[in-house]
């Protein structure tokens, strides 16, 4: 990026960044990005604001670091086994929907702000990392679900499963952060009915025929 952020090499220094680092993601999520000011997330981190501008020139400068400690830790193999374990495709596919929608449900201002700040912000270095952070959590599920290609009817088995794995997180992030859309206006469900709805129209979309829902 070109903030020329340097991770400190001092033991007390690196715990600071980490407690600032946590204190961003707490406070977008309270406040999103105008609300999440140097002052109420030094506060929230318990040091002074001169102590952030030392370290990051402007707050996006820390949102950037946040938001791609948040985004490459959650592309981490193991968040990826928190989802998968030894299953069925069909309970695979319910684990994951699932999974995705709590945590949307669990950090809805933080994801709305992540969303907005990728879309918005001019460091092209920071967007490349961050998109290709996600693409990899993308392809890191689907090589667990391609374990099962010989349940998936189609010639290419990749290119369906990326497909339906977009689809979902698009229907996810409209139902959980959009208050007015027609996902919730036409889809009276509670979120459990929601997964299994969405879990049937991803393995619908994939070919699978054994459901039991």
């Amino acid at each position: 990026m070109t903030d020329g952020f340097l991770v400190p090499q001092q033991q007390r220094s690196r715990e600071t960044l980490a407690r600032l680092i946590t204190a961003t993601l707490v406070t977008l999520e309270k406040h999103g990005l105008e609300g999440a000011t140097i002052s109420r997330i030094a506060s929230e981190a318990k040091i002074a604001p001169a102590s952030v501008y030392r370290r990051f020139r402007d707050r996006n400068a820390l949102y950037r670091v946040a938001l791609l400690s948040m985004l490459e830790g959650a592309a981490s193999l193991e968040h990826i086994n928190e989802v998968f374990g030894d299953q069925t495709l069909e309970a695979h596919v319910h684990r994951m929907v699932s999974f995705t929608l709590q945590q949307y449900r669990l950090r809805p201002g933080l994801m709305r702000a992540l969303i907005r700040f990728i879309g918005s912000d001019s460091d092209e270095e920071f967007r490349a990392r961050a998109l290709r952070s996600i693409s990899i959590n993308f392809e890191r599920f689907a090589d667990r679900l391609l374990a099962y290609r010989e349940q998936i009817k189609s010639s290419n088995p990749h290119k369906a499963v990326i497909f339906a794995l977009l689809t979902m997180g698009t229907v996810i992030e409209v139902r959980a952060l959009e208050q007015v859309s027609m996902w919730n206006e036409l889809t009276r469900f509670d979120d459990e009915e929601f997964v299994i709805e969405v879990t049937r129209n991803f393995l619908g979309y994939l070919g699978y025929s054994d459901q039991r829902h």
